[in-house]
């Protein structure tokens, strides 16, 4: 597939330069995109876009951790990425369809790969759409 590099999106566009020809060009993106693959016009090397929406970096972390609701029900998710604000995260079909998040409400996350990675953080659940989930850190 070639070079997997990170875009920041903005104004629903990524300023995208080959790997292999250092040609430039902006892409249009659509709004519900994570990645995309692109062909450069002029060398036709592919490259993979990871696509980052946020005003400030988010590394991309994957991994199974638990979620520890406010009722101190504890549910396996799955890790998408971290910020120095937030994390992203997908909720199993199951978890998801019994609505166990809801906007506003208070979180614990739990990584028993790595103790240090959130270690007491609570967060505020910012976003929820199907699986997909953006939580802000307390107090920020």
């Amino acid at each position: 597939m070639g070079i997997t590099k990170d875009y920041q999106v903005q104004g629903s566009r990524i300023f995208f330069r080959c790997p292999v020809c250092e040609t430039r060009r902006t892409y249009p993106i659509a709004h519900n995109l994570r990645q995309i693959s692109v062909r450069c016009y002029k060398c036709g090397g592919k490259s993979m876009c990871r696509l980052n929406r946020r005003f400030r970096n988010r590394s991309q972390q994957a991994g199974k951790v638990l979620l520890i609701t406010q009722e101190g029900r504890e549910f396996e998710i799955n890790l998408n990425d971290i910020s120095e604000n937030g994390v992203g995260f997908d909720v199993p079909i199951g978890i998801a369809r019994a609505k166990v998040v809801t906007l506003g409400e208070e979180v614990r996350i739990r990584c028993s790969w790595n103790s240090r990675l959130f270690g007491n953080s609570r967060f505020v659940v910012q976003n929820v759409q199907g699986q997909r989930v953006g939580a802000k850190k307390r107090g920020i």
